[in-house]
This record gives C-alpha cells, sequence and structure tokens, in this order.
C-alpha cells in the first residue's frame, strides 16, 4: 500500500509540472468559440489527514482537474491545479468547525467584449482563497444527514498583457480581484457500522450576488485498512450565469484519496 500511495503522489506533481506558466495566443480562435467549455471533465485528488487529538486534526491536499475531452475524444486538458492547507475543531458531537487556505493555478478561457472591442486570451494564473465552514450532523438509525455552511474568499493578483485593444492596439492587464461567496450543502449518506463503503448524495449552492452554482453529486466513500480512505463520485455542475466563460455547465468524475493517521 506504501507503494501505492508513493505512485499517486509522484503522478499528481508529474502532471501538475507539465502544466504551462503561460499560454501563448491562440490564432485560431478555438479556445474561445466553444472548445473551453466543459463537456465532461476529471478532478482528482491526493491529500493527508493528522488527528491530533480527539477535538483537533489538520490536513493538507493537492488536487489536479482536467477539463473536456475526456469523453471519448481525448485525455482532457487541464484547467486547474491546487496545494491545499487546513485544520478541523470538533465542537460537539454533532457540529464540526474547519477553514484553511488554498493556493490555485487556475486557467482562464479567451472570452471577446463586443462592447469596449477587446480581447483576452487564455491564460493562466494565481488565486489565493480562504475558507471558513460550520458543519452540523444528525443521525438516524443508518442514515445521516449534514449542512454544511461555508463562507470563502478568493482574490485574483493582476495579471500583465491579458487583454488586447483593437482600437487603441494595446495590451492592458487583468486588474486584481477579490470576491466573496457563500456556500450552502446538505448532504445524506447511508452510514452503517462495520460496512466497508458509504454511498452518498449532496446539493451544494453558492451565493453570490444570487444563485451563481448548484452542484449535484453522487458517490461513496470506502477505506482500504485503517489509514487510507477513497472517494468516488460523479457531480454534474449547473450554471446559472450565462456570462461565465469559465465555468460552465459540466459533467464531471471526482476520485480522492487520503492518507489517514
Amino acid at each position: 500500500m506504501r507503494n501505492l500511495v508513493k505512485c499517486v503522489v509522484v503522478a499528481f506533481v508529474a502532471i501538475a509540472v507539465s502544466i504551462p506558466a503561460k499560454a501563448e495566443w491562440d490564432p485560431t480562435g478555438e479556445e474561445f468559440y466553444g472548445k473551453s467549455g466543459n463537456d465532461f471533465g476529471l478532478w482528482m485528488s491526493v491529500g493527508v489527514e493528522k488527528k491530533i487529538n480527539k477535538k483537533w486534526s489538520i490536513g493538507a491536499d493537492f488536487e489536479y482537474r482536467l477539463k473536456d475531452n475526456i469523453d471519448g475524444s481525448g485525455w482532457g486538458e487541464p484547467a486547474r491545479w491546487t496545494l491545499g492547507i487546513g485544520a478541523e475543531f470538533k465542537v460537539l458531537k454533532w457540529l464540526k468547525l474547519d477553514g484553511g487556505y488554498k493556493f490555485m493555478r487556475d486557467h482562464s478561457c479567451a472570452t471577446w467584449d463586443l462592447a469596449k472591442y477587446r480581447e483576452s486570451r487564455g491564460f493562466w494564473g494565481t488565486k489565493h482563497r480562504f475558507y471558513l465552514s460550520a458543519i452540523a450532523s444528525y443521525k438516524y438509525r443508518n442514515v445521516k444527514f449534514s449542512l454544511r455552511e461555508r463562507w470563502q474568499y478568493t482574490y485574483r493578483p493582476e495579471v500583465a498583457d491579458v487583454t488586447y485593444d483593437w482600437e487603441d492596439d494595446e495590451f492592458l492587464p487583468k486588474k486584481g480581484k477579490g470576491k466573496n461567496v457563500r456556500r450552502s450543502r446538505v448532504m445524506i449518506s447511508y452510514d452503517k457500522k462495520g460496512l466497508w463503503l458509504e454511498p452518498f448524495v449532496s446539493v451544494e449552492m453558492y451565493h453570490g450576488k444570487g444563485i451563481e452554482k448548484m452542484r449535484y453529486t453522487a458517490g461513496c466513500e470506502f477505506s482500504a485498512g485503517k489509514h487510507n480512505a477513497f472517494e468516488i463520485y460523479y457531480r454534474f455542475q449547473d450554471i446559472m450565469e450565462d456570462d461565465n466563460f469559465n465555468d460552465r455547465d459540466s459533467h464531471i468524475l471526482g476520485v480522492n484519496y487520503k492518507l489517514k493517521f
């Protein structure tokens, strides 16, 4: 099992290193005219979690996302990779708090502003994300219900020479921007003592200026020994904002691994 864990970690690191740091102009316009929309994405993560005592635990994870083309036409295109750290505190038997920070490298798709006659190329940019959550849970026999309310703040620093102004014939920077979002998630799972897997379904809502996004997920968690936890899920992501070019309606297959000690 240790060799398996090492192989998984090495594979993820190799993929992350292969991601380009800066995108070039796409003279064909293919990136803007529909190819960047998510058809069927693949999200993968590997993490570690350390239980300090009965109340506290800490952890770290690496996530890598592919978008488009894994529906039979290819292996997908890099969309984002993330390094995160966090901590969890058990307040009561039914209530937990968690918080953390994520460093993200995110790919933004090319866009065209007809009103200002400006074109923005696709590029890789950095994002910093902070979050705080409260998770309440209740178990009735073998069925567990949980509600998670999360606040997250994401800041994207300024990126130079991203937008081309056709009227003035000059490159313009993409200014830095911060965004607050509240995420509400309801989850139902089947948690029977002695059963090696735990199936679940969940619905999550993103609140910004209005309802910006909905996520519908079904999957299962299972363990391989005392220290190894896996999760496999299918997710449909429904984007409410029509002008959001970087985050479109998509079907997602997720595979997660966590080492607990």
